[in-house]
C-alpha cells in the first residue's frame, strides 16, 4: 500500500473515491476541494497525506481543513517569478500557508510555450510527446521565445490536474495510481461551484489533456493505473477502468 497513490480531480467519477480509499495512503488533490471534501465527508481522507496541487485561480479551502487533515504541502506548476506576480500568492499567505514553486525535477517536463492549438497539431503526428517537445523546441523557436517572454513560463501543462497527475508519478514512481474525478472536464463536476461550467467542454486543453495522460501512462509503463473515469479509454496492459 505504501506505493499506492490516488489522485482526485473534481470530475464527477470522484464518487467512486470511498469505495477504493482503503487501498492507498497518500494522495493529491487538484483545485479548489472544500465542497468535495465535506460531500465525501472528512472522515475518508483523516487517514491520509495529502498533497494539494492549486492553480493561480484556486482559493485556499475553507472549514480549517488544512489543520483538520495532514497537508504535507499545497504546490503549483508555476515557477518563482509567476508566483510574484501572481494573486496565488497572496491568497494562501493571508491564511499563513506557504505554497511551493514548480520544483526543479519537473521544469523540463511538460510542454515548451508554444501555441496550444499547435501543439495539439502535431501531438497527432507524434505518440511520444517528448519527441514532439524536441521537435517543438527546433521548428518553433521564435513563439516559443515569444510566450516565454510574456507567460514567465518556459514549460506549461494543458491543466492543473494533467500536470498534478505526473508530478505524482516522478515525485513517487508509484506501483499503484488509483485516479478519481480526472474526467477531462467531459463530465459535469461532483460538486458545484459558481464558476463551473454547465455543460462538458471540448477544447484544445481538453484535448491535449487526454494526449498527456496517454504519454504519461506509456512513460511509465511499470506503474498500473486505475481509473474510475468511463471517460478515458485506453488499451495499455497497465491500463485498467474499475
Amino acid at each position: 500500500m505504501k506505493k499506492n497513490i490516488a489522485i482526485l480531480g473534481r470530475g464527477m467519477s470522484l464518487k467512486g473515491y470511498h469505495k477504493f480509499s482503503h487501498l492507498f495512503k497518500k494522495i493529491y488533490i487538484v483545485g479548489n476541494f472544500y465542497k468535495e471534501i465535506k460531500k465525501i465527508g472528512i472522515k475518508n481522507f483523516k487517514d491520509k497525506e495529502i498533497i494539494h496541487v492549486v492553480s493561480r485561480t484556486d482559493m485556499p479551502l475553507r472549514n480549517n481543513y488544512y489543520k483538520k487533515l495532514n497537508f504535507t504541502k499545497i504546490t503549483t506548476p508555476y515557477y518563482d517569478r509567476e508566483l510574484l506576480s501572481s494573486k496565488l500568492i497572496r491568497k494562501f499567505k493571508k491564511e499563513n500557508l506557504e505554497v511551493e514553486k514548480l520544483p526543479e525535477y519537473m521544469e523540463l517536463r511538460g510542454y515548451p510555450s508554444a501555441p496550444r492549438d499547435i501543439i495539439l497539431e502535431y501531438s497527432k503526428k507524434y505518440d511520444n510527446y517528448k519527441d514532439l517537445c524536441k521537435f517543438l523546441k527546433k521548428n518553433l523557436s521564435k513563439e516559443i521565445e515569444e510566450l516565454t517572454n510574456n507567460s514567465n513560463r518556459s514549460h506549461y501543462w494543458p491543466t492543473t490536474g494533467s500536470y498534478a497527475f505526473d508530478l505524482c508519478l516522478v515525485e513517487n514512481a508509484p506501483e499503484k495510481v488509483y485516479m478519481f474525478g480526472i474526467d477531462c472536464f467531459h463530465t459535469l463536476t461532483y460538486s458545484m461551484y459558481n464558476y463551473d461550467f454547465k455543460e462538458h467542454r471540448d477544447t484544445d486543453a481538453t484535448k491535449l489533456m487526454f494526449y498527456h495522460i496517454e504519454e504519461l501512462v506509456k512513460e511509465f509503463s511499470s506503474t498500473k493505473f486505475y481509473s474510475y473515469s468511463k471517460v478515458i479509454k485506453l488499451n495499455y496492459p497497465n491500463w485498467n477502468m474499475i
